[in-house]
């Protein structure tokens, strides 16, 4: 089956507002809902606003190319070669997967023209977002749900979300949600992490922080929403917090005797290795649609210490288990007393993944691209019997399918087409948002090209050290890096 994602965007460089950045933990899911699919004999493309978005798995040194990807997604406007690349994509594909956004009924409209199924998963809790502007709240709150109503009347598009928390939120505004995912952990990657070796980074993450000492980390975006401040002025005296990161925010300045910042984003076996070597995970954000790292650190023994607010409520069923809801609205001292009371009696790693809530009936990426969760219209069932009454009952239903399903819906949905491509695209440019251009296929084998020139690059710097004769590079998802043999008489590498 032919899989098109569409990676999650970055909203930058806008100025009309303060936006709020997305495609953390996003693309994060995004990079491993392309690898179960590829596990699983799929055909995949990559299809993303930012270069800087995909670029963290498909370009990065470690090997992992995605020479499928293609930049291109209209994010700001619906421009001519924006449109033609979507044509072309939609013709493509089998299975359309994509996040909430602000093309969704456009991006409908195309499943519909193009008759391919498609998905959209719903990360953000926009509602939470939008409080931030409570005068604009009802406006705004209406205009996102009917986005996704509009795009959901067509029975070819379905929702699933993050939580069972969201999920509630958005039918009580009106939207079908369809399942809700369960995000895949990967506790494997420190299977043969040791108590020595936690012992070391604990030393390198919070240098001279004696082991009596709880040590709470907070690992993540740089962003104004997560509310690191807060973990920061509450901290108690008798702890220590580390921070592991980056982001548009600067934390390097909380840097003292009991704040460690670290700035840098980490891979899997690394952060991974983090959480195991600290007593907390903690997460203050009052806007998490679910807590990715929290649910991560629960998987392997941590507990966590989070807002009881959005996805977050649906991640601690019994508090002292697996983690504690601390109210980081509250006066600084209060929260102080609370964290107190129990940083320094973390429960046992059994107890944390005994206790972390699962969802019974979670869905994964391979669930919701069968067909078999999108089934079959009236009409298309086959017949019950040959009768008369059955065949003006077929004919009935063909006759309402026509109306409001190729027609009514088909016009909502065109409506709503013209509309991103008339309101967005202006608001776009009132905000002075740069447009993206689409990529060419020249482009993609460019930059598949510099990524092979880096590792050839890292090949010849590494034989310059060691002075081997040669070496054998492996190949990277069928791209061929050629050997590299030194001249041992000119003293160069060819």
């Amino acid at each position: 089956m032919k899989i098109l994602l569409v990676t999650p965007f970055i909203t930058t460089g806008a100025k009309f507002g303060n936006f709020v950045h997305t495609g953390g933990g996003v693309a994060v899911r995004y990079e491993n809902y392309e690898k179960q699919l590829k596990a699983a004999g799929h055909e995949t493309r990559v299809l993303c606003p930012d270069r800087r978005t995909v670029d963290t798995w498909v370009l990065k040194d470690s090997g992992y190319i995605t020479s499928n990807c293609m930049k291109g997604y209209p994010i700001n406007a619906l421009t001519p070669s924006n449109i033609l690349r979507l044509v072309h994509c939609f013709r493509w594909c089998d299975v359309v997967v994509c996040p909430e956004n602000e093309h969704m009924m456009s991006l409908a409209f195309f499943s519909k023209v193009f008759r391919k199924r498609m998905v959209i998963n719903v990360h953000t809790n926009v509602h939470q977002m939008l409080s931030t502007r409570p005068t604009t709240l009802p406006i705004f709150n209406f205009v996102y749900h009917q986005f996704l109503r509009t795009a959901l009347c067509s029975s070819r598009v379905k929702c699933y979300t993050v939580s069972e928390t969201n999920g509630k939120l958005l039918r009580e505004n009106g939207v079908e949600v369809s399942g809700v995912y369960e995000l895949n952990t990967r506790e494997e990657e420190v299977e043969h992490f040791t108590e020595k070796d936690k012992q070391q980074l604990r030393q390198h993450l919070a240098p001279g922080v004696p082991k009596s000492t709880p040590v709470i980390l907070f690992a993540g975006r740089w962003l104004e929403e997560k509310r690191v401040h807060r973990l920061v002025s509450t901290l108690p005296s008798s702890a220590a917090l580390v921070i592991v990161g980056d982001g548009p925010l600067d934390m390097t300045h909380y840097n003292n005797n009991n704040i460690f910042v670290h700035k840098g984003f980490l891979p899997n076996d690394k952060i991974y290795a983090c959480f195991l070597a600290v007593d907390w995970v903690a997460n203050a954000s009052d806007f998490e649609t679910f807590g990715n790292t929290s649910y991560e650190a629960n998987s392997v023994g941590v507990p966590c210490i989070l807002q009881p607010a959005g996805g977050h409520l649906s991640q601690i069923s019994n508090p002292g288990t697996n983690g504690h809801f601390v109210d980081f609205d509250r006066p600084d001292e209060e929260v102080r007393s609370h964290l107190e009371s129990f940083v320094h009696s973390p429960p046992s790693a059994e107890i944390v993944k005994m206790n972390i809530v699962r969802k019974s009936d979670a869905v994964t990426i391979l669930d919701v691209i069968d067909p078999a969760s999108f089934p079959k219209k009236p009409h298309e069932m086959p017949f019950e019997s040959k009768g008369g009454d059955e065949v003006f009952r077929r004919g009935v239903l063909i006759a309402r399918y026509v109306i409001f399903e190729t027609v009514f819906k088909f016009a909502i949905l065109f409506v709503g087409c013209l509309f991103n491509v008339v309101v967005v695209g202006t608001v776009a440019a009132l905000g002075g948002v740069t447009q993206i251009k689409a990529d060419s296929y020249q482009d993609r084998l460019i930059r598949v090209k510099m990524h092979k020139k880096r590792k050839r690059d890292k090949v010849i710097a590494f034989l310059r050290k060691t002075g081997k004769q040669e070496v054998q590079v492996e190949r990277i998802k069928g791209a061929k890096i050629k050997e590299i043999v030194r001249d041992d008489q000119e003293g160069e590498f060819r």
